[in-house]
């Protein structure tokens, strides 16, 4: 099967698809989701104000499953099918919340206050006592111990166990039996080393006491999970987010919103539209979400990076396989009869300069992406007829080097 994408979509309102009137909520008023039926499966549709963990929670083919299978079937396999994980670093999940976060502030900033708040950085208080050392040197010029005795243990079972009756704090062996029975450790940790210290020379500044007060002054501590099983904390229902993090998205936000071209873009449309539709070539339900989409069915894709040069950009659209990711959505999109007459990538670039540039594909590069995305679509039906899942180069175990 092949997909038409030489249809030639004019913008006068007639010619247009009026997706909006087809879109509904994905969630009813009482919480109820609209793109499940009752047995839990998913509804065709076109869909808005959907989370993203959600969405990436929903059992169909992504572009970015699809992505992943175009460079090697085996990789798809041992990401979406294994049970296998692997952990991001630091340094990565720094660099991806950064976009995720900048993402929300130039597309969906309504709401981002009260959604989350900037975690205080080590930077903010230059003069604060930030390690153990430190703080013991502190704790022992303001008459203290600086490890944490019998009596220094006791005060911090009462302080965290108020009901614990003084009487029964008699051995150490008490108090720390008493700390691990109700969930804490019997060693001293940072914060409450922290926390006696600022109570007994208030003057003195502790950074963990500091981020502990800018923490709470939001509010209870919750735990959550989400769809995909992360584990985080929040305070008074916000979610706190990395000083480096935080200032890198509003970077993000300031760069965009001060390029008056690329800022265009995210007008007239509304963001994170997600589509599922049953794909006539695979049988499997496929499903895209669009950072925004215009009324006049043009599709942006936001887009952090590295580098806005252009050549720099464009090798990235092809070893990142963008091209395909424009294909998929264009085609997921025609199956509910929305024709994309364009799918811009706006990008910025905020790590080593301030920059901002909008790319789009050719109308020859259109069509080869186009044959791209349909045959990597036939290829994955084979293997998932099959279950066999090769790995690079066809599968071919020998390879021979001239």
């Amino acid at each position: 099967m092949s997909l038409n994408i030489d249809i030639d979509v004019s913008h006068d309102d007639s010619a247009l698809s009026q997706w909006v009137d087809m879109a509904k909520p994905a969630y009813l008023a009482n919480g109820e989701p609209t793109y499940l039926d009752k047995h839990g499966e998913l509804i065709e549709g076109i869909y808005t104000e959907m989370p993203n963990d959600v969405y990436h929670s929903l059992d169909a083919l992504s572009s970015s499953g699809l992505k992943t299978f175009f460079v090697c079937p085996a990789k798809y396999q041992r990401d979406y099918l294994s049970n296998v994980s692997r952990k991001r670093t630091t340094a990565q999940m720094r660099t991806f919340d950064a976009g995720t976060y900048g993402h929300e502030l130039c597309l969906e900033p309504h709401g981002f206050y009260e959604r989350y708040f900037r975690e205080v950085l080590p930077s903010d208080y230059p003069d604060a006592l930030s390690t153990n050392s430190q703080m013991e040197n502190a704790l022992v010029e303001a008459g203290q111990s600086a490890k944490e005795g019998r009596n220094e243990k006791r005060e911090r079972l009462i302080r965290l166990v108020p009901e614990a009756h003084k009487e029964e704090l008699k051995t150490l062996g008490n108090i720390e039996a008493l700390l691990e029975e109700n969930g804490f450790n019997k060693t001293e940790s940072k914060f409450d080393k922290a926390y006696r210290l600022s109570k007994a020379n208030p003057q003195v500044q502790v950074f963990d006491a500091i981020m502990h007060e800018n923490r709470i002054k939001h509010g209870e501590k919750q735990s959550h999970v989400t769809a995909q099983g992360e584990e985080f904390d929040t305070y008074g229902s916000k979610r706190p987010i990395d000083g480096v993090v935080w200032d890198d998205a509003h970077r993000v936000q300031k760069t965009l919103l001060e390029h008056t071209e690329c800022a265009l873009y995210i007008t007239k449309g509304l963001p994170e539209v997600a589509i599922i539709k049953r794909c006539p070539i695979t049988g499997m339900m496929l499903k895209v979400k669009f950072d925004w989409l215009r009324f006049d069915d043009r599709a942006v894709d936001l887009k952090t990076t590295l580098s806005t040069k252009a050549d720099d950009f464009i090798r990235q659209i092809f070893k990142l396989h963008y091209d395909i990711q424009a294909s998929f959505y264009t085609y997921v999109a025609s199956l509910v009869g929305v024709y994309l007459s364009d799918f811009t990538f706006v990008t910025v670039e905020y790590v080593n300069l301030d920059s901002a540039r909008a790319f789009v594909l050719s109308e020859n590069r259109k069509v080869r992406s186009m044959k791209k995305c349909m045959d990597a679509l036939e290829r994955f039906k084979t293997c998932k007829q099959t279950n066999i899942w090769p790995g690079y180069e066809g599968g071919l175990t020998v390879t021979v080097v001239d």
